[in-house]
């Protein structure tokens, strides 16, 4: 993949262990292989996303070939196909999340900060499934808070994940066992949600609600 085409060149570019102290890295075939990889990424994204466009338009879009054998002693991470599967199942995911009636709205903001968003998403499921941890877990609380996020919703954003997880190949038990783990960070996009829907029903409840107010209470009505 591209990732590994970028190490490998800047891994070659680099003096070994044997070199002098003076020897310098060959810049020139470092930007050179730069280009390509970039290139090759830039491709594959437009491949995603013509994927994703043709998919939400119902011709199925690009699967892959499943994996064929599922080790279930590796990390989750691992088991997915590493990091460009997770980034171009993500890429699938928020092509069809931007369509979806269900969820469109929570997506309906100008391109850069969909982007940055899309970056995190691919960043904290990184770390999620045993990968390298570019993302502070702690902040998944707090981001959604404010967000009014339902079960519903929830649900309907996994719909969609399972559904870009099979595309981009990822084994049907490795699929399985990655949604079932999402189950676990629920509460933590759904609390806001939850605990404003709770009060306000305590406060229908007792009779406080807002428009109950703004009539004087009973005498009002």
């Amino acid at each position: 993949g591209s990732l590994n085409q970028l190490k490998v060149a800047v891994a070659t570019a680099l003096p070994t262990h044997g070199d002098n102290k003076g020897a310098q890295i060959n810049l020139a075939f470092v930007r050179q292989e730069l280009a390509k990889a970039k290139d090759a990424v830039f491709k594959f994204k437009e491949l995603v996303k013509a994927a994703a466009e043709e998919g939400a338009a119902g011709g199925g879009g690009m699967t892959r070939r499943t994996m064929g054998k599922d080790d279930k002693s590796r990390t989750l991470y691992e088991r997915f196909g590493g990091d460009l599967n997770l980034e171009a199942a993500v890429e699938l995911l928020f092509g069809k999340a931007v369509m979806d009636n269900r969820v469109k709205s929570y997506f309906e903001i100008n391109a850069r900060k969909l982007q940055t968003i899309r970056q995190r998403m691919f960043q904290f499921l990184s770390g999620f499934l045993g990968g390298p941890k570019l993302y502070d877990a702690t902040n998944v609380k707090p981001s959604h808070y404010h967000m009014n996020i339902t079960d519903f919703h929830f649900d309907s954003f996994i719909d969609l994940l399972a559904i870009a997880t099979k595309e981009v190949g990822v084994h049907a038990d490795a699929c399985k066992d990655f949604l079932a783990a999402l189950g676990k960070v629920r509460k933590d996009i759904t609390t806001g949600c939850t605990v404003r829907m709770e009060l306000a029903q305590k406060n229908m409840e007792k009779g406080k609600d807002g428009l109950f107010k703004r009539l004087d209470g009973e005498s009002g009505i």
